[in-house]
């Protein structure tokens, strides 16, 4: 997944909920600049943050071994 993907996703999933960007932010602990940023694409959030976003909008990061080329 790329990250304007990701950014994609969390905007997607976010306007569904019905929730403002500075909500997930406040609830997230990052600054809603952070998260405008990933949210089009750009940014880099560490680990921590990206699943504190993730969780403040119900979604979870699920690693799948794919085949090696």
């Amino acid at each position: 997944m790329t990250a304007v993907e990701l950014g994609k996703l969390l905007l997607t999933r976010r306007k569904q909920l019905g929730l403002v960007q500075c909500y997930v932010a406040e609830l997230s602990g990052i600054s809603t600049r952070q998260l405008l940023a990933w949210e089009t694409g750009r940014g880099n959030p560490s680990f921590r943050q990206l699943q504190a976003v993730l969780a403040a909008l119900g979604l979870s990061l699920k690693i799948e071994l794919t085949s090696l080329p």
